[in-house]
């Protein structure tokens, strides 16, 4: 039986947390190579850290050397994210959920091959709160599954990418083992320029897994600036999959994100409806509709992130009218 906080009580600790929460993507938490050179003392866990970050770089320039010599002006570089989720809602309680991606750089492959390590669900969130709609979270019968963490978290790949920049398009390749699943994932990106000032991204991703078998998604994405620090977007989404069962879904989010200066880094703010449903005989039902905010920002040092997300939505197929979710994640980057 998963524990139930009362609403009263989720709405105080909500109230209390949002100050210290900010939406942001990770071209705004990746930036954590250079040594933390913020004026506070260092404490315990930033010594930790940074023995663990220099590690972690030193075990990537190993692993460059066995490809050929390395260039000391461009050195190898592995970064890792490491993350606690905590999903509430009303009807299934709580959930908690430790998470690792990770990736190590190997410039003397042309910076084409790179290990990828961790939860590889994780690059399927985009920003904008998307993916924070519960549909993404498999509720089981306990608060914290220690057996499926561990095996989202030992995810390995080798990706290798660039094979496609000539032609403007991004594209990745991985092949990987998660948990017994040996699978191949790709992906390609395009983006470009229309009038009045909007950007249009395109991106396709498809994994087979030998015993997850299909999935594909499809995103279509419109993002317009309004000002200097706030932007308007609108994304768009079809999912397949297929295991045993064929399944096909659709989703869109148009939400508002502004960006703000804080003093440990930008602060980003995103507030948007959300609505999605099955794709049923060509179909498409809408069977979840409703607003959602979201907020993160780096607290205490550059590098250590709190968030959270807020979404009041409904759930045709589970006969769940609009109820208050919650999304808390703790992140830290290595």
């Amino acid at each position: 039986m998963l524990p139930i906080i009362s609403r009263p009580t989720l709405c105080l600790l909500t109230c209390l947390a949002l100050p210290a929460f900010a939406h942001a993507n990770d071209t705004t938490t990746s930036d954590t190579d250079s040594p933390n050179l913020e004026p506070e003392n260092n404490t315990w866990l930033d010594d930790t850290r940074d023995d663990t970050k220099g590690w972690l770089n030193r075990t990537a320039r190993h692993m460059d050397s066995w490809f050929g010599e390395t260039n000391p002006d461009e050195p190898a570089r592995a970064s890792i994210r490491v993350m606690l989720d905590t999903h509430y809602n009303e009807y299934d309680g709580t959930t908690v959920k430790p998470r690792i991606r990770g990736r190590i750089k190997l410039p003397t492959l042309e910076n084409r091959l790179s290990v990828m390590i961790g939860d590889d669900d994780l690059d399927l969130e985009q920003g904008g709160g998307i993916y924070n709609d519960g549909r993404a979270v498999t509720y089981g019968d306990s608060t914290f599954d220690r057996r499926q963490s561990r095996e989202d978290n030992t995810s390995l790949a080798l990706r290798w990418s660039k094979f496609q920049d000539d032609i403007g398009i991004e594209t990745d390749a991985d092949i990987g083992l998660r948990s017994s699943d040996l699978y191949l994932k790709l992906r390609a990106e395009k983006k470009w320029e229309l009038d009045h000032r909007i950007n249009a991204r395109f991106e396709q991703m498809y994994r087979y897994g030998t015993k997850s078998e299909h999935y594909a998604l499809s995103t279509l994405e419109f993002s317009q600036p309004q000002s200097k620090h706030r932007t308007l977007v609108n994304r768009t989404h079809l999912s397949y999959a297929h295991k045993d069962t064929e399944e096909t879904a659709w989703s869109n989010s148009l939400y508002q994100q502004h960006y703000l200066d804080g003093k440990h880094g930008t602060r980003a703010f995103s507030y948007g409806i959300y609505t999605g449903g099955d794709v049923v005989d060509k179909k498409f039902e809408l069977d979840i509709y409703g607003p959602y905010v979201s907020y993160r920002q780096p607290v205490w040092r550059k590098w250590l992130f709190v968030q959270t997300d807020i979404s009041y939505y409904n759930d045709k197929n589970q006969d769940r009218d609009h109820h208050l979710g919650v999304f808390n994640r703790l992140e830290m980057v290595f």
